[in-house]
């Protein structure tokens, strides 16, 4: 039995620190065999079991998109709460229709789910759906509402929050209406500028889910270099994890786009020039 095998059986032991070591070990995994039993793993008892699951699968990404949407239709309650959170973290534009009429799903935490997935996904044609959910009686999907309208960063959705801002009297809601209003403004500026509008995460944070789910950081430093930003950390560190796969072409590229970006900054520039002449 391979390494692989074993941890999709040990996900359905009745020992909990088993479950647990086998979802660690899957962190990264590709193979469509691991969908099904990480979808089953979502319903565990153990809460660490099912978020690492949902994680696993969202970081997947287009391998696993269709059937968490086959399932993200049957499930329900606090079981939807995590293949939505999977679905969401696909980033795949398919999902948006599902997420449209899941702000109307019974469960609150779907809900918040799905609006919020609707403005990472900058899904600018549903406002109104986003809106209606600025009326949600729970709280955290207001919030939710909010921040994704600050996604969305048009004219039509910051007028939305402001004029939410003005019918509330809580402090800690004003100032999540603050914080989205100048996110979204930032947005504005940098899109009339002409710079890629990415969003990326401290890369600080990056590097510490180097250690836990290598799959996810790559993904985060590949926004930085989507965006071709001129910090080299983030393409030095793709460097060296799609070195530790043998991803012999996904380090080329890294190292191109890099020589790319620090044109005229010989110091940076050496660095990337002379570890892609050692591959070629």
């Amino acid at each position: 039995m391979t390494n692989f095998e074993e941890s999709i059986n040990n996900l359905s032991d009745d020992d909990v620190k088993v479950r647990k070591q086998a979802i660690e070990s899957l962190v990264g995994i590709t193979d469509e065999k691991a969908i099904e039993p990480l979808i089953k793993a979502t319903t565990d008892d153990n809460a660490q079991v099912r978020f690492k699951a949902a994680e696993i699968l969202g970081n997947m990404g287009d391998v696993a998109v269709d059937k968490l949407i086959e399932e993200f239709n049957n499930a329900e309650g606090k079981d939807k709460r995590f293949i939505a959170f999977a679905l969401k973290e696909t980033e795949n534009e398919k999902v948006i229709p599902y997420f449209v009429e899941a702000v109307n799903d019974e469960d609150f935490g779907v809900r918040k789910v799905a609006v919020r997935a609707l403005g990472e996904l900058q899904a600018i044609d549903e406002l109104d759906t986003i809106a209606k959910c600025l009326e949600d009686e729970d709280w955290g999907v207001k919030l939710a509402a909010i921040q994704a309208l600050g996604d969305l960063a048009t004219d039509e959705s910051i007028k939305l929050i402001k004029d939410i801002r003005k019918t509330e009297d809580d402090k800690d809601f004003k100032k999540s209406c603050n914080k989205a209003i100048k996110k979204a403004e930032k947005r504005q500026k940098a899109k009339a500028s002409g710079e890629t509008i990415v969003k990326v995460i401290p890369m600080s944070t990056i590097k510490e889910m180097e250690k836990t789910n290598p799959q996810k950081a790559i993904k985060e430093y590949e926004r930085y270099v989507e965006a071709k930003q001129p910090k080299d950390a983030p393409y030095k560190r793709l460097c060296i994890l799609y070195r530790k796969a043998n991803d012999y072409d996904n380090e080329v590229r890294v190292l191109e786009t890099a020589c790319e970006v620090f044109k005229g900054n010989d110091k940076k520039l050496s660095y990337f020039e002379n570890r892609l002449a050692k591959l070629k």
